[in-house]
């Protein structure tokens, strides 16, 4: 278990609190490895360890709303170059500040010229990333949509930001060994769940259907294709529900199974999350997946739901086989698992009841805050 560092106060003393400027892609509350990861940590980092953010998005609202949309390629390309214009002065803002927090890159496009400038500036950075940034994504969902401002995005620049900064913070060891290749001063922070906003839920009280939970973005519905023929065999055996929370639903709906879309909701997300009786996280093995952050599995398992996940990237570390969920390979493995769950609710209690005391121990925001607030002050202390 990791121990959260908190701050303390000499009596009659007033310790000033430190100051960073984040450098983040979107506003607030709409990117995943934002809302799991700094945004969370943010309240704790403030009340308990003198460490204020202030967030500064590099997408202006009019970006956000058209950068996923299919077309609008001129407004698209009007709004990113006036953004990455715009962005030369949160650097020169950044002067005000104790340091400053890169979460993935400080620009959408070109390569690291800000991070350079603000190294030059003398300013410590800390790198943040939960993603296998520096490889190019298969064309498909958002990045299919947007091609042609993919080839401006530079993505050998994730090397370069690591090699800069103070300090790096990848949320698992496949990404905390690429940044060690390159800085001496990296530390793993795992994404973290905010546990007052996922408290554990009883299950759903039918057991017929038997109901199988996966939540993504669009981006990553290729994913869940390989659990289809998974859950096509298990829907064979027995009654089946497969629900779908993401901004889209399958091209295909699963055969034999009753099918399920609730459309994402941050304001529903943890209720529609936990209101099934197993999760499953599904990935091929690659370079890409093996950066994943394990959020899914997160989500359920602090809902108190078990997990049926594949051994790929922190899934590996998160789950433990036959104690908080399953870890799966083939699809006979997953329909097994889920079939072993299926016809044991006793199991699916206990399980449930492991996952989210793992959840609670080593991937909550308060204990995630706490090793951030040590790397921030440490790497504060190297570069006085």
């Amino acid at each position: 278990m990791v121990e959260a560092t908190v701050l303390t106060k000499v009596p009659g003393t007033v310790v000033p609190p430190i100051k960073l400027l984040v450098l983040a892609s979107k506003a607030v509350g709409i990117a995943p490895n934002q809302r799991f990861r700094l945004e969370q940590w943010a309240p704790h980092l403030s009340g308990k360890h003198g460490v204020e953010l202030e967030f500064a998005p590099f997408e202006s609202p009019r970006l956000t709303e058209v950068l996923y949309r299919h077309g609008h390629f001129p407004e698209k390309a009007a709004w990113t170059l006036f953004d990455f214009v715009r962005r030369a002065g949160d650097v020169v803002k950044a002067r005000k500040y104790d340091g400053v927090v890169i979460i993935r890159e400080a620009s959408l496009i070109g390569p690291a010229i800000y991070e350079r400038a603000l190294k030059a500036l003398g300013m410590p950075i800390i790198f943040d990333f939960d993603d296998t940034i520096w490889c190019e994504l298969p064309a498909s969902g958002g990045q299919a949509r947007n091609g042609i401002f993919s080839k401006l995005h530079f993505f050998g620049k994730t090397s370069t930001i690591c090699r800069i900064a103070s300090a790096v913070t990848p949320g698992n060891e496949f990404l905390a060994a690429y940044a060690r290749e390159r800085n001496d001063h990296v530390t793993v922070v795992p994404t973290t769940i905010e546990l007052a906003n996922y408290a554990p839920q009883p299950e759903t009280p039918k057991e017929d259907p038997f109901v199988i939970c996966w939540t993504g973005s669009t981006s990553t519905l290729a994913h869940f294709e390989f659990a289809r023929p998974a859950l096509e065999l298990l829907a064979q055996r027995l009654p089946i529900e497969v629900k779908v929370i993401c901004n889209e639903p399958p091209a295909t709906p699963i055969a034999g199974a009753k099918n399920s879309f609730i459309r994402w909701s941050p304001d529903n997300e943890a209720r529609d999350v936990g209101d099934c009786h197993v999760g499953i996280m599904p990935l091929p093995d690659n370079e890409i997946t093996r950066g994943k952050c394990g959020l899914k599995a997160l989500q359920y398992m602090a809902t108190g739901r078990p997990v049926v996940v594949s051994p790929v990237g922190m899934n590996v570390d998160l789950v433990e086989h036959g104690v908080n969920g399953f870890l799966a390979t083939t699809p006979k493995e997953y329909a097994d698992a889920l079939l072993l769950l299926a016809r044991d609710a006793d199991l699916r209690r206990k399980m449930g009841e492991r996952a989210r005391r793992t959840i609670e121990e080593r991937y909550s925001a308060e204990v995630a805050a706490g090793l951030f607030a040590r790397v921030v002050r440490e790497a504060l202390a190297r570069a006085s």
